[in-house]
């Protein structure tokens, strides 16, 4: 008797053994490890660090009682692009492009020389049959929303017209859907 209680013991003790080893293999494997990169020009490691990608500017150019352009370009601050073209442009439907660093360094270039931020929230009309645009910018923690309908200072019309120049090109890649 005193023999099967220490057979059933051991047999319990190796259980307990493998559900723990089991456990650990299980918590070593899980754990996620940072991947270093090397800079080849010195001796230090960096941790990749992944940037969260959010809305950088958006422009809305609206609809006239013509035939007016109406599209959407929305910039992420990854050099992401999406252009939404609804009516009147040479690009209809959802397209997407990339722009680059310089681009984007352009446009934030743009934003300080003309200085955006200090510029009024409306330029707007009683004249409703004239297409409006609308800016959306989020840059160096500031937000900014502007609607320029009729009136706006020529900066305004110049910074509107390099966003179309960067974005409205033949590299927007139709999305299928």
């Amino acid at each position: 008797m005193l023999n099967q209680y220490s057979n059933k013991k051991r047999k319990e003790n190796n259980y307990t053994l493998r559900v723990i080893l089991l456990i650990s293999t299980i918590l070593l494997f899980s754990c996620k490890q940072s991947t270093p990169v090397t800079d080849n020009s010195s001796s230090t490691t960096q941790e990749i660090i992944p940037v969260k990608e959010s809305i950088f500017l958006t422009m809305e150019r609206t609809p006239c009682f013509g035939k007016c352009p109406n599209y959407k370009i929305t910039i992420f601050n990854t050099g992401n692009v999406v252009y939404e073209g609804f009516s009147f442009t040479e690009k209809e439907g959802k397209h997407t492009k990339k722009l680059s660093q310089k681009q984007l360094s352009e446009i934030e270039s743009q934003i300080e020389v003309i200085n955006l931020f200090e510029l009024k929230d409306k330029y707007d009309s009683k004249m409703t049959d004239i297409p409006s645009v609308y800016l959306y910018i989020v840059y160096k923690g500031n937000k900014k929303k502007i609607l320029d309908r009729d009136g706006g200072p020529s900066e305004l019309k110049r910074f509107e017209k390099l966003i179309d120049f960067l974005v409205i090109d033949d590299n927007l890649k139709k999305v299928t859907e």
